[in-house]
């Protein structure tokens, strides 16, 4: 049982969540597990999420993001900070790497939609992740990259919201996710 209690600050100005075209996401978090509110650990962790949405057309979006998961004390595996999946470190099946610590950035391109077509676009995407068991810890050494691409399809028009068909690339292959809204 992990109970924990917590705060957050949060900066959002965007949108449309699903598919953001311009704006600056920022959320600032720390949470604190301990038995004295029920919980069978005791860890505390912060949580950093900043996201940048830059127009760079009418139709395309240059987006970016840092990410980061620090924890320290008694974690328990399933709390872990994890790299990989949909979200970001796509190509990287989610958790393939965890620890107490990991810190990840990610930058996209997003045609949304093609000059010439009025559902489909597309996006091309990088990242970049380490963890480390301490922050003291993280090497450049460790670092994973990763890179792909995606297919959109303007599932909604009216409220500008596309599925999309990401395949990402690592050194462990290719990993394919089909998902409604973009990945971050």
């Amino acid at each position: 049982i992990n109970v924990g209690l917590g705060a957050a600050l949060v900066y959002d100005n965007r949108h449309n969540v699903l598919n953001v075209r311009k704006g600056l996401f920022g959320e600032l978090s720390f949470l604190k597990y301990h038995p004295s509110i029920g919980s069978e650990y005791t860890f505390h962790g912060v949580n950093l999420d900043v996201r940048s949405y830059n127009p760079t057309s009418p139709r395309n979006v240059l987006a970016w993001q840092v990410y980061g998961n620090f924890y320290g004390g008694n974690i328990p595996f399933n709390q872990l900070a994890l790299m990989g999946g949909e979200m970001i470190m796509r190509g990287y099946y989610s958790g393939r790497y965890r620890d107490k610590n990991m810190i990840a950035a990610q930058v996209e391109h997003r045609w949304l939609p093609f000059g010439f077509s009025k559902r489909f676009g597309a996006a091309a995407f990088a990242g970049a992740a380490v963890v480390a068991p301490k922050i003291s810890k993280f090497s450049t050494q460790y670092i994973r990259p990763t890179a792909g691409v995606g297919l959109r399809y303007l599932l909604f028009p009216r409220r500008d919201i596309y599925v999309r068909l990401d395949v990402g690339f690592s050194e462990d292959g290719p990993n394919f996710y089909l998902f409604t809204g973009e990945a971050f």
